[in-house]
């Protein structure tokens, strides 16, 4: 399901999902000497034919609609597709939000019914978001978004795994949890906060998956951004934990609100998810990398009630630090230096904090 509606329609890159790329043969892959399906391709269009429309839908150059086909043909997935569209047809590329607009016309969908499936971040995911899509990163290698806020909704290593997530539920894209947390009244500055909070978090859970630790990071991210959902309505720091739980509970997104309800001082995280968040938004006071030490003093100073409890909560901190240290190799003051030098930028389709 996509925010409460179903995807009806999937559009797949070509070159790099569908099909292996050759860069040593020119011209159209129709006429290369070799073609090759992606492992896996033949046997998730198989599952998803019949479910749902399945289109084409690449950059391609040097070939046209029928020269497409005619690759398809050659590994046996031309008759899973019931559209082809092409750049050269169209006389435009992705991510122009014009080209998805054409493909979605070609199919008769709607862009809230429709999901994006490509390897390329930029031009397949971005581009999709930006155009209204949802969007399914396929990283078959495992890397890193080129983004600190990442935009997809779902991310597969397999092309074998897309009709489990296409049946959803998705989390909350980019737009809708900014959107969320201005809706219910969350402040400007604690929007920036957990913008930042979600920016380092979901670095930290990349390096975690790169040392084989089992994190979702787009998990962390979208939780770390509703950590503070209900800040502006709980009279004890502590509260704003189990109301964000509730509200993030009653539209049926019970791992981010485990989260929410395990990041505040003093509650105990127990999936690496809740960890990376809980650490993450001890470690950003405002907007800015400072530091547990320098964070909980600031806490300490602004909750002067709930002093003792904060600097009871230090120790376990301190441990929770050492142990993601320990998981990712790394020291504290290099690791900060790391994190303060993310880049907070939003792509250009998503309001940033301080828009209405």
């Amino acid at each position: 399901m996509v925010g409460g509606c179903r995807v009806r329609a999937v559009l797949f890159d070509w070159g790099g999902t569908l099909m292996r790329e050759f860069p040593e043969y020119p011209g159209p892959m129709a006429d290369w000497p070799r073609v090759e399906a992606i492992p896996g391709a033949r046997e998730a269009l198989e599952a998803l034919h019949g479910r749902f429309a399945l289109a084409v839908a690449t950059n391609a150059g040097a070939s046209d609609e029928i020269l497409v086909r005619k690759a398809l043909a050659r590994v046996g997935l031309d008759r899973y597709v019931s559209a082809v569209v092409t750049a050269r047809d169209l006389g435009t590329t992705k991510p122009d939000p014009a080209f998805f607009h054409a493909v979605l016309e070609r199919i008769g969908c709607s862009a809230s019914e429709a999901a994006m499936v490509g390897d390329r971040y930029g031009t397949d995911i971005v581009g999709a978001k930006g155009a209204g899509l949802r969007a399914v990163w396929f990283n078959p290698r495992g890397g890193r978004p080129p983004l600190s806020h990442p935009v997809h909704d779902a991310e597969v290593r397999t092309l074998p795994e897309l009709p489990r997530v296409l049946e959803g539920p998705f989390l909350p894209d980019l737009v809708e949890t900014l959107a969320l947390l201005r809706a219910h009244g969350v402040p400007e500055n604690v929007v920036r906060h957990s913008l930042a909070v979600a920016g380092v978090a979901h670095h930290l859970a990349l390096r975690l998956r790169e040392r084989g630790v089992p994190v979702d990071p787009l998990l962390v991210h979208r939780g770390a951004l509703l950590h503070d959902l209900d800040k502006l309505t709980s009279e004890k720091p502590a509260d704003h934990g189990v109301g964000a739980g509730r509200i993030l509970r009653s539209r049926g997104w019970p791992a981010l609100a485990r989260i929410a309800e395990r990041h505040v001082l003093g509650a105990q995280p127990e999936t690496w998810e809740e960890k990376v968040v809980h650490y993450a938004d001890k470690v950003v006071e405002e907007d800015e990398v400072v530091g547990l030490e320098a964070r909980v003093t600031c806490l300490s100073c602004r909750y002067s009630a709930e002093g003792e409890k904060m600097a009871r909560a230090l120790p376990g901190l301190l441990a929770l630090e050492e142990a993601i240290l320990g998981a990712l190799g790394a020291g504290g003051e290099e690791l900060l230096a790391e994190l303060g030098g993310l880049d907070p930028a939003l792509p250009p389709f998503v309001p940033s904090a301080g828009a209405s």
